[in-house]
């Protein structure tokens, strides 16, 4: 499998899209979370479950959404096409395209909520010493908000990163079978080709990458943890 060139493009393939979505979840999070944090102490519970409230549908159908929204005939290229902006329907589905979109939308708000935490329990204190100081916003993000709000940074990117790596309604749906996908991969070999061997090795290998993946989480935050202190 590690050899082969089209195992080596499945596993590109799968995590390519699971970092794409790791890095959209964290640059879309951070300013709803910061948008969360500084929000009156009586409406955090109203956004808190608008952030959530998607977690309440089932990805199925949040994903056949997506496909309704995006597909050549969907609301988005209908809309193009009417405006007069596009000649022929943009491919937005069955391809990495549509898999990063869908899963942006479903992973979000476990990127949200890992980033509200140590938001919350950021001294305000700090950023308003640092405006005096003459401090931008751009330099008191870089060197006050990411710096203090990386250990939830640090766990919300892992936990969506393993759970795009394992995720199999999205990939199937939005990605298509153009695309390899390594959980898709894996049920195809298990319960359609009976291929229960090299299903086996997949999903050894898939468990392989999560678990570094989690140790590499706990040795980044324990070092985040002790610069902090």
């Amino acid at each position: 499998l590690l050899t082969e060139a089209s195992s080596l493009t499945l596993f590109a393939q799968t995590f390519a899209a699971a970092g794409a979505v790791t890095a959209l979840t964290a640059l879309l999070g951070f300013p709803v979370a910061a948008a969360i944090a500084r929000a009156p102490e009586r409406w955090r519970g109203l956004l808190y479950f608008g952030v959530a409230a998607p977690l309440l549908i089932n990805t199925v159908v949040r994903t056949y959404g997506w496909l309704l929204i995006l597909g050549r005939k969907g609301l988005l290229n209908t809309l193009l096409a009417d405006a007069g902006l596009v000649d022929e329907p943009l491919a937005l589905t069955g391809n990495m395209t549509g898999l990063v979109i869908g899963g942006t939308q479903v992973f979000l708000p476990f990127m949200v909520l890992s980033l509200v935490t140590p938001m919350l329990a950021m001294d305000r204190r700090l950023h308003e010493s640092a405006a005096i100081l003459g401090a931008g916003p751009v330099r008191r993000f870089r060197t006050l908000t990411l710096p203090l709000s990386m250990p939830g940074l640090i766990a919300g990117s892992v936990l969506v990163f393993s759970m795009m790596l394992g995720a199999f309604v999205t990939p199937l749906i939005l990605g298509g079978t153009a695309l390899k996908y390594l959980s898709v991969s894996i049920y195809t070999d298990a319960l359609v080709l009976f291929n229960l061997p090299r299903a086996t090795a997949l999903a050894l290998l898939l468990t392989v990458v999560v678990m570094a993946v989690y140790y590499l989480q706990k040795r980044l935050t324990a070092n985040v943890e002790g610069r902090l202190a």
